[in-house]
This record gives structure tokens, sequence and C-alpha cells, in this order.
């Protein structure tokens, strides 16, 4: 699903979660329960809840409860519950919606996704329109690269374009040749420290390989 999509389906879904909710408020019955467990997980591992009984037409239930807001709860307290006639075992309070962890999960993971994704994408695609927009100024020009690997970098290539001596590394682990190897054929743009680097037959498929690259001075580490 397009990131464009999973905001709007994510919030769809929590707001039928909330409308399931309110509905029991509305036009579920209503009995007078009794809290029997509360429990508060440690460290925040887990999510606490209150078991409560009530008697619903008649046949004594129980159920356990999502605690999601700030009540503090006591063992043998009285508490209004609303639950579903056709399924009484579907039951909230005032203070809580007792929407379930599984479907919380399904709606919000996507938005916590794509809230990590997105800034990612973004700054991939800035990235490569700037190189875009470096290669059309300066053109492509003809180089024979060298690579070497690092143990604590992604690998380093050394070529020489417009007379001037570049090392440079990829931005990211991606290896661009094998160790110690030397291929001319090869085509690279840009200027200061940023470079996009063309290999000829550079995929399984035979096409070119486009890797990007930052130039960097290796007398101060790089």
């Amino acid at each position: 699903m397009p990131c464009a999509l999973v905001v709007p389906a994510s919030a769809l879904g929590i707001g039928w979660q909330d409308l399931r909710a309110d509905w029991l408020l509305d036009h579920g019955d209503e009995a007078t329960g009794k809290v029997v467990a509360v429990h508060t997980p440690r460290d925040g591992d887990g999510t606490p809840t209150i078991t409560v009984s009530y008697t619903a037409a008649g046949v004594p239930e129980q159920a356990e409860i999502n605690r999601d807001s700030d009540r503090e709860y006591e063992v043998g307290e009285p508490i209004s519950v609303f639950y579903d006639p056709a399924d009484p075992a579907r039951v909230r309070t005032e203070d809580e919606q007792n929407v379930g962890d599984g479907w919380m999960a399904v709606f919000s993971v996507p938005l916590i996704f794509v809230a990590i994704l997105l800034p990612l994408t973004i700054t991939l695609a800035v990235g490569w329109a700037r190189r875009r927009r470096l290669a059309r100024r300066t053109g492509w020009r003809p180089v024979r690269i060298q690579a070497h690997d690092r143990a604590d970098h992604a690998q380093v290539v050394r070529f020489t374009v417009g007379g001037r001596r570049v090392v440079a590394r990829t931005t990211s682990l991606t290896r661009v040749l094998r160790e110690g190897s030397r291929r001319a054929g090869a085509r690279v743009a840009g200027s200061g420290l940023r470079f996009v680097l063309v290999l000829p037959r550079g995929s399984r498929r035979g096409g070119p390989r486009v890797v990007a690259l930052r130039a960097f001075d290796p007398r101060r580490g790089g």
C-alpha cells in the first residue's frame, strides 16, 4: 500500500474502533459491576488492565478490560459497565474504551512505519534530485575506477576527473566493485563532495548501475 494511503486508512481504522466503543455507551446495556483484579505491568511491558465482574441479562459475566485512562482502580470498588446485549463479552466502562491490542497494532503500526519511512524517503529523494541537477550542470565524464574495502566504512573508490584525484565512499553499504578491482568505461558526474557514478553492465539484467558517492579527504580520517 502506498504511503499516501496508509495514513487515511489507519486513521479510518482507529476512528472505527472509537465508534464501536462509543456505540456501547449510547446503545449498550448498563450494569453495575465490581473490580475483581487490577493488573499494572512493570516498566511498561504489557497493557494495564482491570478485571470486572457483572451480570448481563441475569447471567454472571467476567471480562478483562484494557486501561488507557489515568484513573486508579482498587479491587472491590463498584464500576459501571456497558455491554453489547447481543454479545455480553464486548464490554467497556465509562473511562475505558477497551480497544483490543491486536486492532490497535493493526492500525497504529503502519502509522509508525510511515512516520519512520517517510522522512528517510524524502531525504533520499532530495539527495538524488540534487545529484541530478549537479549531473546536468557538470555533465558526464569517463573515468577509471579503483575500489578498496574498509572495515569501518562503506567501500572507498578512487578516480581522477578534471585533473582532480578524488577519493570517495559510497553513501550506502553497497559494494561498487570487488576489493582491488579496476574498471574502465565508468562515467561520473558531479563536483565538490557529491558525485554520481555510473558503471556499465552493473546489474544482473545487464543494465548500468548508478551509485551515489561522497568525496572526503583521506588525510583527515574520512
